[in-house]
């Protein structure tokens, strides 16, 4: 069995997507959905409702009046946070994992998830691109790959180095040269193992190169921007972290201007001083396979 075949063999054995998030996921096809309704979803799990609250409570949404009832905080919170915060709570603890052959905590990885998903949701405002309801999402989850690469990535990781130093070449292409696969591949395996929305498989697939989608995809071009943009930032640097720069077919075609960019990441740092904060602590109780 040759390395990718050990690797995809790998992602079988992945844990499954808690029933709860599955559940959430089915939401996303509506961006209308209101939060009455995700919330008959969530109502019956205690950290979740945990989280919503905390949320609901936060100083980043300019909170006057404390909010002491799960209805009172769907209606502050809105749909959009509402699934956000549910849905990276549920996942949290597939992600909160040391990559190593990135050199990566699972702070980190984490953290570089968020911001991605932060700053894709900006862009969405910038560039006045209509929210498809699932574009934090696709950013959270765009590296999930890397979970099970890390392990392989060490095994193999002084000639990958020796060729994105010696070539300049971006990480993930001296993946599939050495490994025969990057980690944007088997994070897609996976996302479609959970049984994810097609365009947020492509997303996983293709951020590092939003050329290769069969039909350009606004989804794609933006988590792919935003993950170069975060890159550029330091939010999140492995090893990987360099030899990344905005696809300029993607950046056309969304016509994102140097004065996105400037406002976008001036966003991002106030976004995520505050909002990392209510991920902060996930409880105990969001498990991997909990119903």
């Amino acid at each position: 069995m040759n390395m990718k075949q050990q690797i995809v063999e790998k992602v079988s054995s992945f844990p499954t997507l808690p029933t709860m998030a599955g559940r959430l996921l089915n939401l996303l096809n509506d961006p209308d959905i209101p939060a009455s309704e995700i919330g008959k979803v969530i109502q019956y799990d205690p950290a979740l409702t945990a989280n919503l609250m905390k949320a609901a409570n936060s100083v980043y949404l300019g909170v006057s009046q404390e909010v002491a009832s799960v209805a009172e905080a769907l209606f502050r919170l809105g749909s959009k946070w509402v699934f956000q915060i549910a849905v990276s709570s549920l996942i949290y603890s597939n992600l909160n994992r040391p990559v190593t052959g990135y050199e990566l905590s699972g702070k980190d990885l984490w953290r570089h998830s968020i911001a991605v998903g932060l700053m894709a949701d900006i862009l969405c405002k910038e560039l006045k691109v209509r929210d498809v309801g699932l574009i934090f999402t696709a950013g959270l989850l765009h590296d999930m790959g890397k979970i099970i690469m890390g392990e392989f990535i060490s095994e193999s990781i002084e000639e990958i180095e020796r060729q994105v130093s010696e070539e300049d070449i971006p990480f993930e292409e001296a993946e599939r040269r050495i490994l025969g696969v990057d980690h944007a591949e088997i994070g897609a395996l996976i996302a479609a193992r959970w049984k994810f929305p097609p365009v947020l498989v492509a997303a996983i697939r293709w951020h590092h190169n939003p050329d290769g989608v069969d039909e350009p995809s606004e989804v794609v071009d933006i988590v792919h921007i935003a993950d170069a943009l975060c890159l550029m930032q330091g939010y999140g640097i492995g090893r990987d972290g360099i030899h990344y720069r905005p696809n300029r077919n993607a950046t056309d075609r969304l016509k994102v201007a140097g004065h996105h960019v400037e406002l976008a990441t001036s966003q991002l740092v106030t976004a995520l001083d505050e909002v990392d904060t209510l991920f902060s602590e996930i409880p105990a109780s969001v498990a991997v396979g909990r119903s």
